[in-house]
């Protein structure tokens, strides 16, 4: 009887620590993602004309693209892998170890940094050369104003994977958000600067807004810098109780470290290696599929790959909170042994998953017309685009999830394995997905794609460590139907409302935006609290929320 309720005690701790650890790392991505997203609608002002901003917009995404799989070269998996590392070393209470890890490993993070800045400086001409831009010149400037943000943000990474492995997500969060601020609050006044007093050159403009990220890094490192002083001193009281560590034992840490970290660069890089097929294939497939003008790719490019993208992954963004947060949890649940509560964790993440994605993404599917419109200048195909990117985004913030769990359970060669097949899958229905369904057509192969990747981990998964799929897929389905039914009344709403207020004025969009997503946001809360579908997921704050709503 002891032994079950120390088990009970156990989950609820574990289960707990989940929740808030999500709560802090959605917290931070979701709001560095909305000010990323936000600046936009000033951005694309001080451009000057619908023509300017679709043009920057492309370019931006060129830039970011290469960036991002570059910064994962540069990190090279070592954030994910010091989270889990520091968290199974601490799970044996051997804290000064995984501290010496961290402290070694950041030497590393700064050669890294250096080299992946230099190549993508050095081959920024190659890879403008293979991508939608007009101009390869423009496409070069913006790609290397990218280059100095890799000195820094891999030190900075592995600072965030080392206070995730204490299940620390604060300093991950505020230092995301402050990064996000720094970051626009220069974007936008550089470009005030370049546009509207000196030569107003949209390529220049664009390489300064790159270059943002570098005053981000800076500002970021601040931060973690800050708390890295503080919270050591909290921790010096379980340091006190570790076991001693050897020079011998950290440097094999290190050396399992650099060989888990390539798995975690290839699986962490997956979107990215996605959106790479993208920009080397769309203009060739769409130049031999459609009579479009070099300028109308580009354009058609922006549309999916920057506009859209930038707001389906402040949705994504809420799966990757959940996958950070779980990977140390279940890590060290796993280096115990405690089988029954990593069951339950698993089956407590993918039911988070469910309960926060369906409706977000469902509801941007609904609000797809007035959100594009707040953002963006009106287009005839901004919607569509966004419509389906917002479908897509429960399939990759669903990748995200399982991936990092397969990952936590050490199969790394089998997600790899996994990942190639669903890139290969996308990579073989692009064109015919372009021929039948146009430039959205890039995003359903991308689905489709990354759709196998998830079902071959989740069944995986099930292997590995028999959850209870039947009764997950059960309690999930639950949370469709109400998010299904939520995504009816937000129709209904958004219907009702359009007939009344036009959506094609940026203030009249939000307001409609506003009225949507508060009848979607009441109607889903009273649903999952009244059939308490929401009692699994939050606990006793799911009871105390029926009580003051008065909900029976």
């Amino acid at each position: 009887m002891s032994e079950n309720k120390q088990l009970n005690e156990n989950n609820e701790t574990t289960n707990d620590k989940m929740v808030q650890g999500t709560f802090w790392m959605t917290f931070g991505s979701i709001f560095s993602r909305l000010i990323g997203a936000l600046y936009i609608i000033p951005w694309n002002a001080l451009m000057g004309s619908t023509d300017a901003a679709n043009t920057a917009n492309a370019l931006y995404s060129i830039g970011y693209t290469p960036y991002q799989l570059f910064l994962s070269i540069g990190i090279a998996g070592f954030p994910a892998a010091m989270s889990k590392q520091v968290a199974q070393y601490n799970a044996k209470n051997q804290y000064r170890t995984g501290i010496d890890i961290f402290q070694k490993s950041m030497y590393f993070m700064v050669f890294t940094g250096v080299i992946s800045s230099a190549l993508m400086y050095l081959l920024a001409p190659m890879i403008a050369q293979n991508s939608p831009a007009a101009s390869v010149a423009d496409g070069t400037m913006v790609i290397r104003a990218l280059a100095p943000a890799l000195l820094l943000v891999p030190a900075l990474s592995l600072m965030r994977g080392f206070f995730q492995g204490y299940q620390d997500m604060v300093p991950s969060a505020i230092s995301q958000v402050i990064e996000q601020i720094a970051r626009v609050l220069y974007l936008l006044g550089a470009t005030y600067i370049v546009m509207s007093l000196l030569d107003g050159n949209i390529a220049n403009a664009v390489a300064h807004s790159t270059f943002a990220a570098f005053i981000g890094a800076i500002a970021a490192t601040i931060v973690l810098l800050f708390y890295y002083k503080k919270q050591m001193s909290s921790y010096q009281s379980v340091i006190a109780t570790s076991e001693p560590s050897s020079n011998l034992q950290t440097t094999a840490a290190i050396k399992s470290m650099l060989k888990e970290s390539i798995p975690f660069i290839i699986i962490g890089s997956g979107i990215t290696f996605a959106k790479m097929i993208d920009q080397v294939s769309f203009k060739p497939m769409m130049e031999s599929l459609t009579n479009y003008s070099g300028k109308e790719i580009e354009d058609l490019f922006g549309l999916f790959s920057f506009n859209s993208d930038k707001l389906i992954m402040i949705i994504v963004s809420l799966a990757v909170g959940m996958a950070t947060a779980a990977v140390p949890l279940i890590a060290a649940e796993f280096t115990k042994g405690n089988f029954k509560v990593l069951q339950s964790q698993i089956r407590e993440i993918i039911q988070l998953f469910a309960f926060i994605m369906l409706p977000a993404s469902l509801g941007m599917m609904i609000v797809s017309e007035p959100i594009y419109n707040v953002f963006y200048p009106v287009h005839p195909d901004g919607p569509a685009i966004l419509a389906v990117s917002a479908l897509m985004s429960i399939v990759l913030g669903l990748f995200t999830v399982l991936g990092s769990i397969l990952q936590s359970l050490s199969k790394h060669k089998t997600m790899i394995t996994y990942l190639l097949i669903g890139l290969a899958v996308k990579a073989i229905v692009q064109y015919p997905m372009l021929a039948l369904f146009d430039t959205a057509g890039a995003l359903i192969a991308t689905t489709i794609g990354f759709f196998v990747t998830s079902v071959l981990s989740g069944w995986k998964i099930y292997q590995m460590t028999h959850f209870g799929l039947a009764g997950t897929l059960k309690k999930s389905g639950k949370i469709l139907l109400v998010a299904l039914l939520m995504a009816l009344c937000a129709y209904i709403a958004l219907k009702v409302s359009m007939a009344f207020i036009p959506v094609d004025r940026k203030i009249y969009a939000l307001l409609v935006v506003m009225i949507v997503a508060a009848v979607g946001g009441i109607v889903y809360l009273g649903l999952t609290l009244k059939l308490r579908i929401a009692d699994d997921i939050l606990g006793k704050k799911a009871v105390a929320l029926r009580r003051k709503l008065h909900i029976k």
